[in-house]
Formats: C-alpha cells, sequence, structure tokens
C-alpha cells in the first residue's frame, strides 16, 4: 500500500482545522440557501479528507459524493458515521481526475484544495464538465501572507466604493 502525506496526518488533522460542528452546521445553512437546494440536489467533494464540510449535508440526506487520495482521511470520516449511509459515496482517488459523466452533479465544492492539484487549469475545466446547466462550483482558498494583506487591501478598496466598511 503506497502512502501518502495525508495518511500520515490523516488521525490529527481535525484538531488542525477551524471547523467546529456548529460552525459547519451554520455554513452547510448557508449553501443550501445560496444554491436554493431541493431534496434532490446532488453535491461533489473532490478532497473531502475527513468530511468536514459535507457531513451536515450528508445526514440532512443529500446524495453527496467524495474524493480524496487518503484512504486514512476517508477513515476517519468514516468512523465518525455509525455507518455508511445510501447517500453517501466515498471514492479512494486523486480527486483531480473526475471520472464522471457531463452534468453529474448540482453542486461541487472545493475546499481548500486547488492548490494542491497540479494541472488546476484542466481540472476546473473537469469541474464545468461534471456540473449540471445551472450547477454552482463554490471554491474556498486559502491565501497566505503576504498575497493575503494584499487582496484584504484590494477587496477593503472594492468595498468602500459601496460604502460598506469591513
Amino acid at each position: 500500500m503506497v502512502t501518502n502525506y495525508y495518511d500520515k496526518i490523516a488521525h490529527l488533522y481535525d484538531q488542525t482545522r477551524w471547523l467546529t460542528e456548529p460552525i459547519a452546521e451554520d455554513v452547510t445553512d448557508f449553501i443550501l440557501e445560496l444554491v436554493d437546494a431541493k431534496s434532490e440536489t446532488s453535491f461533489l467533494e473532490p478532497g473531502v479528507g475527513t468530511g468536514l464540510n459535507i457531513l451536515p449535508l450528508v445526514k440532512r440526506g443529500y446524495s453527496v459524493t467524495g474524493i480524496d487520495v487518503s484512504q486514512e482521511m476517508l477513515n476517519q470520516l468514516c468512523q465518525k458515521l455509525d455507518y455508511i449511509p445510501h447517500n453517501l459515496k466515498l471514492i479512494c482517488g486523486d480527486a483531480s481526475q473526475l471520472s464522471f459523466p457531463d452534468q453529474s452533479f448540482d453542486v461541487v465544492l472545493t475546499l481548500h484544495m486547488v492548490h494542491t492539484v497540479s494541472n488546476w487549469q484542466r481540472f476546473l475545466d473537469d469541474i464545468h464538465r461534471v456540473l449540471k446547466p445551472q450547477g454552482f462550483h463554490l471554491n474556498a482558498q486559502w491565501i497566505t501572507p503576504p498575497a493575503r494583506m494584499e487582496f484584504e487591501n484590494y477587496f477593503r478598496a472594492i468595498l468602500s466604493k459601496y460604502h460598506y466598511c469591513a
């Protein structure tokens, strides 16, 4: 069995994250409202890791597919559940290789993972390919200093034009 960096840190990964269960629930509420989710809305998270982002979706009955290169990360996700529900599909593999038919998902979540993809342009094209028409790609990405300060200053300048104080 080939191991990777994430296999080695899986047992302590959640301890290094800021996302608590109550915050995850609030974020999920926001996402569901943003995408106007219906019971049949389907979600894909490449780089699902230990499932911090998708567990509230799974528990609410949404169809969720998660892909991760680390079997140990997926094992940590599974330990959070009493059983693997029918609405959760987990795939151990390269999250940047989306081997799904065109227009398979309503929402694709990429959270702090695009920087790990070697060919991000192809990956983003692939996300576009697997999204259904009118689908959503929701991305969150850490921006580290000094680029973060530059981004925040730029964002504040934009907001100031609208008389909004950040």
